[in-house]
């Protein structure tokens, strides 16, 4: 008789066990669809985080798939430039991002508003490794130069967006 009291108590913790293991899983998987539940959606459009823009594509018709993102546009800004004096041939990394979805062009201006060199149209993910200077600098430090950005978007219309400046220090030497 103790023998089977001993079998049942010992199937009763088995089946009390089990079910502590169910509930524990239970427990977990309402936690993490709470938690996936409570984070923000990244379908939804914000201009505050790269991580919530929802990131569809689309092909130029020439191969190159770009990013639909009309709301969001990549510039590089530099705090200081360094240039060679006295030439116009210069090595200088400017691009239009591929995560781009617009045409951009790129100027490089002095604080009086001398132009030094402008882009051509830039597609998504096109990169200028050198430039032409309209003007030869001598060494020196030009401060508050400008680097300009103005964009169109990346179809036939070619409506205008917005374009960015910002400031830059030119070492020459």
């Amino acid at each position: 008789m103790e023998t089977k009291n001993n079998a049942e108590n010992s199937k009763s913790k088995k089946v009390i066990i089990v079910l502590m293991c169910l509930v524990a899983v239970l427990i977990v998987v309402i936690s993490v669809l709470l938690w996936q539940k409570s984070k923000p959606d990244s379908k939804q459009d914000s201009s505050d985080s790269a991580q919530t823009t929802t990131r569809s594509t689309q092909s130029d018709g020439g191969g190159l798939v770009v990013p639909d993102r009309p709301d969001m546009i990549d510039i590089t800004a530099y705090e200081t430039i360094k240039l060679k004096a006295d030439t116009l041939e210069q090595s200088l990394r400017l691009e239009n991002p591929l995560d781009n979805n617009c045409w951009m062009v790129i100027t490089l201006s002095l604080e009086d508003g001398t132009e030094l060199w402008r882009s051509e149209e830039l597609r998504p993910g096109q990169l200028v490794r050198s430039i032409t200077l309209n003007k030869a600098l001598s060494a020196g430090e030009y401060e508050n130069a400008v680097l300009s950005y103005k964009h169109w978007t990346y179809d036939d219309k070619k409506e205008p967006l917005n374009g960015a400046e910002t400031l830059v220090k030119l070492v020459v030497q």
